[in-house]
């Protein structure tokens, strides 16, 4: 049985002032609007830089190539 099929079910088994209810639901989540997705911050960041170089580096690595840059 599909989900469609099982919700018709549980439909037919309301009464009317459930049965409204359930179609002021329906017809309110039928009109809301998404949100605007927000950034998520700096966790947004993690997977991101993982895109450029894949393999994980330490503090200590990406330090030094920061403070390299610093001395050309």
């Amino acid at each position: 049985m599909s989900a469609v099929e099982m919700v018709m079910e549980k439909v037919k088994q309301l009464d009317e002032a459930h049965a409204r209810q359930l179609l002021i639901w329906l017809h309110g989540q039928e009109d809301a609007v998404a949100p605007a997705r927000q950034p998520a911050g700096a966790l947004a960041m993690l997977g991101f830089a993982r895109r450029f170089r894949p393999e994980a580096r330490t503090t200590a690595d990406w330090m030094d190539e920061l403070r390299a840059g610093e001395h050309e």
